[in-house]
């Protein structure tokens, strides 16, 4: 269980098997991703990099992007333009990212219907690129993600400021604006309060 802004009460027994099942090798990038490969690698402070982070992107337009899914599919943040979006940016060796996962699954499903989009924008390719896509495909697997998964290449990356931690998620409204942003992992119940005032507005 998650805490709003990525603290954790103890995962249940659920999530420490699907914890155990990446291999030791990876134990430190799963402590790294409590504060984020970027902002360590840059030795900036979190409570500056979060601020900086927040005045550049909330109330902005969302930069466009166009990726490739886990099929070789492209996909373009305006094949969703009038709908509620969120972009959510992890990798597979972060164990915040693992913690909130099983809840953005099922905001996805519950409201898929009015109108919620939920993309996966996977930074495996960059932050872990001795891996050949073996963590991805298990990380999705373990958790059956029915929401397209995508891979970030470097222009995206850059474009959303580098990612500074893990998980990152941008709501987007229907305007295509970032109405808010999840700095951390956060629980399902904090996703839904927020989406449902843009769910609720009329479409552009």
């Amino acid at each position: 269980m998650t805490t709003a802004g990525g603290g954790m009460t103890g995962p249940s027994a659920a999530a420490a098997r699907r914890a155990a099942a990446f291999p030791p090798a990876v134990l430190f990038l799963l402590i790294a991703s409590l504060f984020g490969p970027a902002a360590a690698a840059r030795g900036e402070s979190p409570t500056a990099l979060k601020d900086a982070y927040l005045r550049r992107f909330l109330g902005k337009p969302a930069p466009p992007f166009s990726l490739k899914d886990m099929n070789g599919r492209q996909v373009s943040l305006s094949d969703y333009r009038g709908k509620v979006v969120l972009v959510n940016f992890w990798y597979s060796a972060c164990f915040p990212c693992r913690q909130e996962t099983p809840d953005l699954v099922a905001l996805y499903k519950a409201q898929k219907e009015r109108g919620l989009v939920v993309l996966g924008i996977n930074t495996d390719t960059i932050l872990m690129p001795g891996d050949p896509g073996t963590m991805l495909r298990r990380f999705v697997e373990n958790y059956a993600i029915p929401y397209p998964v995508l891979i970030a290449d470097r222009r995206m990356y850059d474009d959303y400021g580098k990612i500074p931690i893990a998980p990152v998620t941008h709501l987007i409204d229907r305007k295509g604006m970032i109405a808010k942003i999840f700095w951390g992992a956060y629980p399902g119940a904090a996703y839904d309060s927020a989406v449902r005032p843009y769910l609720d507005a009329p479409r552009p």
